[in-house]
């Protein structure tokens, strides 16, 4: 069959130059959304789509790969991933005219979908159309009679059951749709849901297809990773009982953890290098660490296959990991990892079924740290029992721990989750909204001691307090106050004018300016224009520059403010504060700097280090992508 396997656009269009929002969706625990500014469309993309963190479609890929097996003309296509337009979307899908088209939904994206739905149709009315995706709703039998506009769902780890489905519409198998696990069906015009039966071994999967996506645009930068990236996956599952967490629940429907072979995970990486020279891998496991001995097994096959010089990331429990592990995986390659911390109160913790004890994390932590890992924390606010004092623990906490980076986020009840039966029940849900259960930015539940108000306030306020302690802690030091006069110093006397770009947190910025200020130099700040607030109160105006778009540093679209500023201040140097701890990926930014100094360009990372003369000719530069501000 002529089988279309997407990830569809999700992103509010709108003028060039005009704020707005994009999301990501397939391969994302936690679908949710992102600002962006236009420049306009590029044959039928837009750039400004692309950048940040875009999780690789693994189910999606995978599901591809096996309908090829089986002999179907499938095509992944990820046009969240390409940022590609809505027009050029539909336009595809009508060149292609495909017997059916595999959608990987969402609960933020259930709406829009089934709007995509109802346009694809307008060019290819004999579609048959597939609902896939961590959504609890397409799972019931009422599903199919509430949107006609979908034929079939397949919920839960949908892979082998969805190519059931595409074999016996295609007359290759004469099994029953009622044999189907997890198919959700119409039989006699009413809607018939499935059992889900039983998670097939991972040996049973295919590698995920590649050659159909924008490899290049698949992104996790886990403390500062460069791209390209390769994302795959080496477990599946978690036997751990989050209360809160979706992939378990809803797609392996319990606990079971599956592995595959380590030598096959080192294998599919190495032939996919063949193809692309990726800059770093990621991992990208609900818990990689669950083993000990598939951890070793695992880090002696990436350095028996010569991976071992590539920097890679994974995510992990902090509890489980011990010196012969993390001492195997940095020997391996291991560059970062993230670690989920949710709370920094034990009563909150047992409480979320997390089966962790905190103490144990913090250990965990100081140990990956004092071998060279870095690490990303994750912390949730609005919590069942959180109060101000466990979120103002959970701030200091995060705050005191030797990490590199953290997520803030507000707490959603993700539907199909028990902690969304136990905030329904308790009434706290504002709304069913499902667009809006994103998590990102917005909060959709209260809880007994908080509005969704100030669970908002929070995540903003522990940000800023993160990044402004991180930076006065590494950075306001008198070894970096003196590494920053000496690098300045072989060209200019104090007094000189230095650009500062707000490239990083405003807090790291801020420290930036404060330094130079006590050197004796007249610090100037480039910075987008929703950053100015930020500075007013520690710099003049004369000594901020900003520009409304693009919404990032892209050289190309600042040259003509640059030019402007630099002829107005004849600045001596430039500074480049980084938001991870090796400036990778901040090619645009070095050249925006370049482009207000024919003096040096110093880059300053969170860890407070100064790299020299770093994007100037002749030196080698992290680049590949704009750094967003």
């Amino acid at each position: 069959m002529n089988v279309l396997f997407s990830n569809p656009p999700w992103h509010q269009p709108v003028p060039p130059g005009e704020r707005s929002w994009r999301g990501v969706r397939a391969g994302s625990r936690w679908p949710h959304q992102f600002e962006y500014v236009s420049a306009g469309e590029v044959n039928g993309h837009i750039p400004e789509l692309i950048g940040g963190y875009i999780p690789f479609p693994i189910w999606l890929a995978t599901a591809t790969a096996l309908a090829k097996q089986h002999g179907h003309d499938a095509q992944a296509r990820d046009s969240v991933a390409s940022g590609e337009t809505y027009e050029s979307f539909y336009a595809h899908v009508a060149r292609r005219q495909p017997d059916v088209v595999v959608i990987e939904t969402s609960t933020p994206t259930l709406k829009h979908d089934i709007a995509v739905v109802e346009r694809i149709r307008q060019d290819v009315p004999h579609v048959k159309v597939v609902f896939v995706g961590m959504h609890h709703e397409i799972e019931e039998p009422w599903f199919l009679d509430r949107y006609p506009q979908v034929d079939y769902c397949v919920y839960g780890e949908y892979e082998h059951s969805t190519i059931a489905l595409l074999d016996l519409l295609d007359g290759r198998t004469q099994v029953d749709m009622a044999d189907i696990g997890g198919l959700v069906w119409r039989k006699d015009g009413a809607g018939v849901a499935n059992p889900f039966g039983k998670l097939v071994p991972l040996e049973g999967l295919p590698w995920a297809e590649r050659d159909d996506l924008p490899m290049l645009n698949y992104y996790d930068g886990v403390c500062g990773l460069e791209r390209p990236q390769l994302q795959l996956m080496a477990t599946r599952g978690c036997p751990y009982g989050c209360t809160f967490c979706g992939w378990p629940q809803m797609l392996y429907r319990g606990p079971k953890y599956r592995i595959r072979t380590a030598e096959d995970v080192a294998a599919e990486i190495k032939h996919n290098l063949t193809k692309i020279p990726y800059k770093s891998f990621y991992i990208d496991d609900d818990t990689v660490n669950i083993k000990k001995d598939y951890i070793l097994q695992l880090a002696r096959a990436i350095k028996d296959a010569g991976l071992d010089s590539i920097r890679w990331g994974t995510m992990g429990r902090a509890d489980l990991m011990d010196e012969e592990m993390i001492a195997a995986l940095k020997e391996a390659g291991l560059f970062s990892i993230k670690y989920g911390v949710e709370t920094a109160d034990q009563d909150l913790l047992n409480e979320i079924k997390k089966n962790i004890k905190i103490s144990e994390v913090i250990e965990g932590v100081e140990l990956t740290k004092r071998a060279g890992v870095k690490v990303h924390l994750t912390f949730t606010f609005g919590l069942p029992s959180d109060t101000p004092e466990t979120i103002e623990n959970t701030i200091q906490l995060a705050c005191r721990l030797p990490v590199d980076t953290v997520q803030f986020s507000i707490t959603t009840p993700y539907p199909g989750t028990k902690m969304y039966d136990q905030y329904k029940a308790n009434g706290w849900l504002l709304h069913e909204n499902w667009d809006e259960y994103l998590g990102s930015h917005r909060a959709v539940s209260r809880t007994a001691n908080f509005t969704a108000d100030q669970l908002e306030d929070a995540v903003k306020s522990a940000y800023a307090r993160f990044w402004e302690e991180q930076a006065l802690r590494r950075v306001r030091t008198p070894q970096f106050e003196q590494g920053l006069r000496d690098a300045i110093a072989a060209v200019a006397e104090p007094g000189a004018p230095v650009a500062v770009m707000q490239s990083a947190r405003p807090g790291l910025t801020r420290v930036i300016v404060a330094s130079l200020k006590d050197n004796g130099y007249e610090p100037h700040v480039f910075t987008h224009a929703r950053f100015l607030a930020s500075f007013q109160t520690v710099l003049p105006d004369s000594q901020i520059h900003t520009f409304e778009s693009p919404f990032d540093f892209r050289h190309e679209a600042l040259a003509d403010r640059a030019a402007e500023v630099a002829a107005a201040v004849p600045f001596v140097a430039a500074v480049v504060p980084y938001h991870n701890a090796t400036g990778a990926n901040y090619g645009e930014v070095h050249q925006v700097a370049g482009a207000l100094t024919g003096g040096p360009v110093l880059g300053v990372t969170v860890d407070g280090d100064i790299l020299p003369q770093v994007g100037l000719p002749g030196r080698t530069t992290p680049t590949l992508t704009p750094a967003a501000v």
